[in-house]
Protein backbone atom coordinates (compact mmCIF):
# COMPACT_ATOMS: atom_id res chain seq x y z
CA UNK A 1 0.00 0.00 0.00
CA UNK A 2 3.09 2.09 0.89
CA UNK A 3 4.44 1.70 -2.67
CA UNK A 4 1.08 2.27 -4.41
CA UNK A 5 0.69 4.92 -2.21
CA UNK A 6 4.45 6.35 -3.34
CA UNK A 7 4.05 5.90 -7.07
CA UNK A 8 0.83 7.22 -7.40
CA UNK A 9 2.14 10.47 -5.73
CA UNK A 10 5.28 10.57 -7.98
CA UNK A 11 3.05 10.31 -11.20
CA UNK A 12 0.53 13.13 -9.68
CA UNK A 13 3.47 15.23 -9.57
CA UNK A 14 5.02 14.25 -13.15
CA UNK A 15 1.54 14.75 -14.51
CA UNK A 16 0.39 18.14 -12.78
CA UNK A 17 0.29 20.93 -15.22
CA UNK A 18 -1.67 23.69 -13.83
CA UNK A 19 -2.45 25.09 -17.61
CA UNK A 20 -4.03 22.12 -18.55
CA UNK A 21 -5.49 21.08 -15.41
CA UNK A 22 -7.98 23.69 -15.91
CA UNK A 23 -9.45 22.77 -18.89
CA UNK A 24 -9.73 19.16 -19.11
CA UNK A 25 -10.47 16.63 -16.01
CA UNK A 26 -7.80 15.39 -13.93
CA UNK A 27 -6.07 12.00 -15.26
CA UNK A 28 -7.58 8.93 -13.62
CA UNK A 29 -4.75 6.59 -11.57
CA UNK A 30 -5.40 3.53 -11.82
CA UNK A 31 -4.99 1.27 -8.45
CA UNK A 32 -5.31 -1.75 -9.71
CA UNK A 33 -3.21 -1.72 -12.36
CA UNK A 34 -0.59 -0.59 -9.97
CA UNK A 35 -0.85 -3.36 -8.28
CA UNK A 36 -1.00 -5.96 -11.07
CA UNK A 37 2.59 -4.70 -12.19
CA UNK A 38 4.21 -4.01 -8.76
CA UNK A 39 3.27 -7.59 -7.79
CA UNK A 40 4.81 -8.51 -11.43
CA UNK A 41 8.38 -7.28 -10.06
CA UNK A 42 7.49 -8.46 -6.11
CA UNK A 43 10.32 -11.84 -7.19
CA UNK A 44 12.40 -9.52 -9.18
CA UNK A 45 16.39 -8.01 -7.69
CA UNK A 46 15.15 -4.70 -8.51
CA UNK A 47 15.88 -1.76 -6.72
CA UNK A 48 12.93 0.12 -4.84
CA UNK A 49 13.90 3.08 -7.48
CA UNK A 50 13.57 1.00 -10.68
CA UNK A 51 10.79 -0.83 -9.46
CA UNK A 52 9.07 2.90 -9.07
CA UNK A 53 10.25 4.11 -12.48
CA UNK A 54 9.01 0.99 -14.08
CA UNK A 55 5.81 1.31 -13.03
CA UNK A 56 5.71 4.54 -13.55
CA UNK A 57 6.28 4.35 -16.76
CA UNK A 58 3.78 2.06 -17.34
CA UNK A 59 0.64 3.99 -15.57
CA UNK A 60 1.80 7.29 -17.84
CA UNK A 61 1.65 5.23 -21.10
CA UNK A 62 -1.90 3.81 -20.17
CA UNK A 63 -3.19 7.59 -19.06
CA UNK A 64 -1.65 8.99 -22.03
CA UNK A 65 -3.88 6.25 -24.02
CA UNK A 66 -6.62 6.79 -21.95
CA UNK A 67 -6.51 10.77 -22.03
CA UNK A 68 -6.55 10.18 -26.27
CA UNK A 69 -9.73 8.41 -26.02
CA UNK A 70 -11.67 10.97 -24.04
CA UNK A 71 -11.33 13.37 -27.24
CA UNK A 72 -14.94 13.48 -29.08
CA UNK A 73 -16.00 15.94 -31.73
CA UNK A 74 -19.73 16.70 -30.65
CA UNK A 75 -20.56 18.37 -27.47
CA UNK A 76 -17.24 19.36 -26.52
CA UNK A 77 -15.22 22.92 -27.07
CA UNK A 78 -12.58 22.86 -29.61
CA UNK A 79 -9.92 23.91 -27.16
CA UNK A 80 -11.00 21.75 -24.59
CA UNK A 81 -10.35 18.87 -27.40
CA UNK A 82 -7.18 20.44 -28.31
CA UNK A 83 -5.93 20.65 -24.97
CA UNK A 84 -6.70 16.81 -23.90
CA UNK A 85 -5.07 15.53 -26.90
CA UNK A 86 -2.37 17.82 -25.90
CA UNK A 87 -2.17 16.55 -22.62
CA UNK A 88 -1.92 12.98 -24.18
CA UNK A 89 0.67 13.73 -25.82
CA UNK A 90 2.39 15.86 -22.76
CA UNK A 91 2.39 12.36 -21.09
CA UNK A 92 3.61 10.47 -23.32
CA UNK A 93 6.63 12.35 -23.63
CA UNK A 94 6.89 12.15 -19.98
CA UNK A 95 6.90 8.14 -19.69
CA UNK A 96 9.80 8.35 -23.08
CA UNK A 97 11.73 10.58 -20.88
CA UNK A 98 11.50 8.11 -17.82
CA UNK A 99 12.25 5.10 -20.01
CA UNK A 100 15.31 7.04 -21.28
CA UNK A 101 16.59 7.11 -17.69
CA UNK A 102 16.15 3.55 -17.25
CA UNK A 103 18.13 2.49 -20.03
CA UNK A 104 16.12 -0.84 -20.72
CA UNK A 105 16.33 -0.90 -24.47
CA UNK A 106 14.07 -4.47 -24.73
CA UNK A 107 11.40 -2.74 -22.09
CA UNK A 108 11.08 0.40 -24.37
CA UNK A 109 10.37 -1.89 -27.09
CA UNK A 110 8.59 -4.36 -25.71
CA UNK A 111 6.06 -1.29 -24.32
CA UNK A 112 6.23 0.91 -27.81
CA UNK A 113 4.95 -2.46 -29.36
CA UNK A 114 1.77 -2.88 -26.84
CA UNK A 115 1.34 0.46 -27.55
CA UNK A 116 0.75 -0.28 -31.28
CA UNK A 117 -1.11 -3.26 -30.40
CA UNK A 118 -3.77 -1.07 -28.28
CA UNK A 119 -3.51 1.45 -31.18
CA UNK A 120 -5.00 -1.21 -33.73
CA UNK A 121 -7.41 -2.36 -31.71
CA UNK A 122 -9.01 0.79 -30.80
CA UNK A 123 -9.42 1.50 -34.74
CA UNK A 124 -11.60 -2.00 -34.82
CA UNK A 125 -13.59 -0.73 -31.97
CA UNK A 126 -14.84 2.72 -33.63
CA UNK A 127 -15.44 0.46 -37.14
CA UNK A 128 -17.35 -1.78 -35.44
CA UNK A 129 -17.80 -3.06 -39.15
CA UNK A 130 -18.57 -6.71 -39.76
CA UNK A 131 -17.76 -7.27 -36.15
CA UNK A 132 -19.59 -9.78 -33.83
CA UNK A 133 -20.04 -9.21 -30.06
CA UNK A 134 -17.46 -11.55 -29.23
CA UNK A 135 -14.83 -10.07 -31.50
CA UNK A 136 -15.92 -6.62 -30.00
CA UNK A 137 -15.15 -8.20 -25.97
CA UNK A 138 -12.28 -9.77 -27.59
CA UNK A 139 -10.78 -6.68 -29.27
CA UNK A 140 -12.04 -4.60 -26.21
CA UNK A 141 -10.08 -6.59 -23.53
CA UNK A 142 -6.89 -6.24 -25.31
CA UNK A 143 -7.33 -2.32 -25.22
CA UNK A 144 -7.66 -2.42 -21.87
CA UNK A 145 -4.74 -4.91 -21.21
CA UNK A 146 -2.05 -4.85 -23.97
CA UNK A 147 0.49 -2.69 -22.10
CA UNK A 148 0.10 -4.35 -18.49
CA UNK A 149 0.24 -8.23 -20.89
CA UNK A 150 3.35 -6.72 -22.24
CA UNK A 151 4.79 -5.63 -19.27
CA UNK A 152 4.49 -8.74 -16.76
CA UNK A 153 5.47 -11.11 -19.57
CA UNK A 154 8.36 -9.38 -20.56
CA UNK A 155 9.51 -10.11 -16.87
CA UNK A 156 8.09 -13.65 -16.92
CA UNK A 157 5.00 -14.27 -15.59
CA UNK A 158 2.81 -15.84 -17.58
CA UNK A 159 0.12 -16.95 -14.93
CA UNK A 160 -0.14 -12.85 -13.72
CA UNK A 161 -0.61 -11.56 -16.90
CA UNK A 162 -3.87 -13.59 -17.62
CA UNK A 163 -4.62 -12.97 -14.14
CA UNK A 164 -4.30 -8.88 -15.32
CA UNK A 165 -6.13 -9.06 -18.34
CA UNK A 166 -8.97 -11.04 -17.22
CA UNK A 167 -9.16 -8.98 -13.82
CA UNK A 168 -8.99 -5.80 -15.92
CA UNK A 169 -11.58 -6.91 -18.34
CA UNK A 170 -13.78 -7.63 -15.22
CA UNK A 171 -13.27 -4.29 -13.40
CA UNK A 172 -13.99 -2.68 -17.33
CA UNK A 173 -17.60 -4.15 -18.05
CA UNK A 174 -18.43 -3.71 -13.99
CA UNK A 175 -17.72 -0.09 -14.43
CA UNK A 176 -19.69 0.09 -17.88
CA UNK A 177 -22.54 -1.45 -16.04
CA UNK A 178 -22.60 1.41 -13.56
CA UNK A 179 -21.87 4.02 -16.26
CA UNK A 180 -25.47 3.13 -17.51
CA UNK A 181 -27.18 2.84 -14.55
CA UNK A 182 -26.64 5.87 -13.57
CA UNK A 183 -27.58 7.33 -17.09
CA UNK A 184 -24.01 8.21 -18.02
CA UNK A 185 -22.66 7.55 -21.48
CA UNK A 186 -20.89 3.86 -21.91
CA UNK A 187 -18.83 3.49 -25.06
CA UNK A 188 -19.38 -0.09 -24.86
CA UNK A 189 -23.25 -0.64 -24.39
CA UNK A 190 -23.50 2.32 -27.31
CA UNK A 191 -21.30 -0.35 -29.63
CA UNK A 192 -23.63 -3.49 -28.06
CA UNK A 193 -26.66 -0.94 -29.18
CA UNK A 194 -25.60 -1.20 -32.56
CA UNK A 195 -24.38 -4.45 -33.16
CA UNK A 196 -27.61 -6.06 -31.01
CA UNK A 197 -30.38 -4.07 -31.85
CA UNK A 198 -29.60 -2.03 -34.96
CA UNK A 199 -32.89 -0.06 -35.19
CA UNK A 200 -33.88 3.76 -36.13
CA UNK A 201 -32.77 4.35 -32.04
CA UNK A 202 -29.18 5.39 -32.35
CA UNK A 203 -27.81 5.73 -28.37
CA UNK A 204 -28.78 3.00 -25.37
CA UNK A 205 -30.29 5.54 -23.16
CA UNK A 206 -32.89 5.65 -26.20
CA UNK A 207 -33.70 2.08 -25.92
CA UNK A 208 -36.66 0.37 -23.67
CA UNK A 209 -36.00 -0.80 -20.42
CA UNK A 210 -36.48 -3.94 -21.17
CA UNK A 211 -33.83 -4.04 -24.11
CA UNK A 212 -31.59 -1.66 -21.40
CA UNK A 213 -31.75 -5.12 -19.26
CA UNK A 214 -31.39 -7.64 -22.11
CA UNK A 215 -27.82 -5.91 -23.15
CA UNK A 216 -26.72 -5.41 -19.80
CA UNK A 217 -27.24 -9.77 -19.63
CA UNK A 218 -25.14 -10.33 -22.56
CA UNK A 219 -22.62 -9.21 -20.92
CA UNK A 220 -22.66 -11.76 -17.82
CA UNK A 221 -21.34 -14.54 -20.08
CA UNK A 222 -18.09 -13.02 -20.54
CA UNK A 223 -18.20 -11.75 -17.04
CA UNK A 224 -18.38 -14.95 -16.10
CA UNK A 225 -15.79 -16.74 -18.21
CA UNK A 226 -12.94 -13.65 -16.81
CA UNK A 227 -14.46 -15.03 -13.47
CA UNK A 228 -13.37 -18.64 -13.70
CA UNK A 229 -10.46 -18.14 -15.83
CA UNK A 230 -9.17 -15.64 -12.34
CA UNK A 231 -10.06 -18.00 -9.98
CA UNK A 232 -8.15 -21.03 -11.67
CA UNK A 233 -4.99 -18.97 -12.20
CA UNK A 234 -5.17 -17.58 -8.85
CA UNK A 235 -4.39 -20.46 -7.00
CA UNK A 236 -1.21 -20.69 -8.63
CA UNK A 237 -0.04 -17.57 -7.73
CA UNK A 238 0.88 -16.20 -4.27
CA UNK A 239 -0.12 -12.59 -4.56
CA UNK A 240 0.42 -9.98 -2.01
CA UNK A 241 -2.01 -9.16 0.27
CA UNK A 242 -3.91 -6.36 -1.23
CA UNK A 243 -4.00 -7.87 -4.08
CA UNK A 244 -5.59 -10.71 -3.04
CA UNK A 245 -8.31 -9.08 -1.07
CA UNK A 246 -9.28 -6.66 -3.77
CA UNK A 247 -9.57 -9.87 -6.34
CA UNK A 248 -11.93 -11.65 -3.28
CA UNK A 249 -14.18 -8.02 -3.14
CA UNK A 250 -14.74 -7.81 -6.84
CA UNK A 251 -15.76 -11.87 -7.20
CA UNK A 252 -18.04 -11.42 -4.13
CA UNK A 253 -19.56 -7.76 -5.61
CA UNK A 254 -19.80 -9.40 -9.29
CA UNK A 255 -22.03 -12.28 -7.22
CA UNK A 256 -24.38 -10.03 -5.64
CA UNK A 257 -25.01 -8.38 -9.13
CA UNK A 258 -25.73 -11.03 -10.68
CA UNK A 259 -28.15 -12.59 -7.81
CA UNK A 260 -29.83 -8.89 -8.65
CA UNK A 261 -30.12 -9.39 -12.19
CA UNK A 262 -31.46 -12.81 -12.14
CA UNK A 263 -34.04 -11.95 -9.18
CA UNK A 264 -35.17 -8.53 -11.21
Amino acid sequence: MQQIALIKETIKQKISQNYLMQFIDEPYIDEDRMNILIESLSNMKLSKGNINKYVTTTMLIQIALDTHDKVNNTSELLKKRQLTVLAGDYYSGLYYKILAEVENVPLIRTLAEGIKIVNEHKVAIYRLEDCTVEQYMDTLKKVESTIISKFINFFGSKELSILGEELLFLITISNEIEKVKKEKHSTLFEALTKLLLPTNLNTFQQLSSENKCYLIEKCQPFMDQAIEKIVMVKEKLNLNQLLDQRIHFLLKQHSREKLFLEEG
